[in-house]
């Protein structure tokens, strides 16, 4: 039997400076393609920072760029992060980059992820943190500074169990938060695919976002394009089922 966990009292905090973790600890589930997207279409209106917190980087390579300081968390600690963000092609998208140093971070505890996070948030509509795929510490850092959370499913028993051993891993740090998933990576020619969206897509949940991302050699190609899909297929289903994501996730969080 699938189950699902949510919790019934999320708050909404208005008003700007809101940051959104894209987090899963599988890989391969479109974090990076969700995070890209979603920003491209918040940056249409507001000012918009990406933080790549993967040390794999595939946000900063998307945004081509490159990694002008190794070690910048470690550096951040004491110069601040303002001083690190880099401007991107994309207007009103501003970049954190990552590093291979990032694998050896860790926090002893939540009072310098914040303080990292205080410095810069006002000077933003958006933060989007493209996480990385482990439980750690930089991940429990990433849970307690953020107002959204938003956990990319792939439609198989395998994704839907991991998706509820994170929400309950980390019960205790989503209290006021806003926990999302959505059906990402969705094959309409696997009868699996559709029978799990389905049964996800019908639970009456706030934390169930409607709008699924199909499987696409589209999204695929943001890699060789570097840019989001919109941008050199914007009539395409996956153009317009981000944009849809993000207009949904506007109005669950009342924004």
């Amino acid at each position: 039997m699938i189950k699902f966990f949510f919790y019934d009292k999320i708050i909404a905090k208005k008003g700007f400076d809101l940051v959104i973790a894209i987090y899963n600890i599988k890989g391969g589930v479109g974090k990076t393609s969700t995070t890209i997207n979603l920003a491209f279409n918040a940056s249409k209106k507001y000012k918009t920072l990406v933080w790549d917190l993967d040390p794999q980087g595939a946000s900063t390579f998307y945004l081509e760029k490159k990694v002008k300081d190794k070690n910048l968390i470690k550096k951040a600690q004491k110069k601040g992060l303002a001083k690190f963000i880099q401007p991107t092609k994309l207007k009103n998208i501003s970049l954190i980059p990552a590093d291979l140093s990032l694998k050896d971070i860790y926090f002893e505890d939540d009072k310098t992820f914040k303080k990292l996070l205080k410095d810069i948030k006002k000077e933003f509509d958006f933060i989007f943190i493209d996480s990385p795929p482990t439980l750690s510490s930089i991940s429990q850092n990433i849970f307690k500074a953020s107002d959204v959370i938003l956990i990319p499913t792939i439609p198989t028993i395998l994704s839907v169990r991991t998706y509820n051993q994170i929400v309950n891993y980390f019960k205790d740090y989503t209290k006021n938060r806003y926990i999302f998933t959505f059906l990402s990576m969705v094959d309409k020619r696997k009868k699996m695919h559709l029978e799990i969206s389905k049964k996800i897509l019908n639970l009456p949940k706030k934390q169930i976002l409607k709008t699924p991302i199909y499987n696409s050699t589209l999204v695929e190609k943001m890699g060789e394009h570097l840019m989001p899909v919109e941008l050199f297929a914007p009539h395409s289903e996956s153009a317009k089922s981000y944009k849809n994501l993000w207009q949904e996730i506007l109005e669950k969080i009342q924004f």
